[in-house]
């Protein structure tokens, strides 16, 4: 008999074990859950939203109008055989009606310092694409020198060629 009860006696104990091994593992499940909710809580309190600081807010996009300058042919200033740009550039500014309407009296103008910039340029430096960058920035800076009341952002070739 007292093999049959050491048998008892050892289930019994592996009972009593495996269920207070499920009400462990529940207890450290909600342990985790408080802690993880106090953790999250505690960052959106200092970091997030309910930090009181003020949100930046992301600024808004101002309006912009283009302008196109219509086809151009240019002879480049190669020393050999002549080649010709033709080119297409449309201007990008502010929507602003003082900007506009000197922009629009300036057009002549701002055609002429384009052509001129482009005039001065050899083939080798405006076939590669990369020098188109430094083109543009080129002639940004011809017209906005002569703008009063703002400036010409962005300057596009909507159609380059070179022959």
């Amino acid at each position: 008999m007292p093999i049959n009860r050491r048998k008892q006696q050892a289930t019994g104990e592996t009972e009593k074990k495996k269920g207070g091994g499920a009400f462990r593992t529940l207890l450290l499940l909600l342990l985790a859950i408080i802690i993880g909710g106090g953790a999250t809580f505690g960052a959106l309190w200092f970091l997030g939203p309910l930090s009181g600081r003020a949100v930046q807010a992301t600024p808004k996009e101002v309006p912009m109008e283009t302008l196109d300058l219509g086809d151009k042919v240019i002879n480049l200033a190669d020393d050999g055989p002549s080649h010709y740009l033709r080119v297409r550039v449309v201007l990008e500014y502010p929507q602003d009606k003082k900007l506009s309407a000197e922009i629009k009296a300036k057009q002549p103008m701002l055609t002429e310092m384009a052509l001129t910039v482009l005039r001065s340029k050899k083939a080798e430096d405006v076939l590669p694409v990369k020098n188109q960058e430094a083109i543009k920035k080129q002639m940004l800076d011809h017209m906005n020198s002569q703008l009063l009341h703002g400036k010409i952002e962005r300057l596009y070739f909507t159609d380059f060629l070179v022959q």
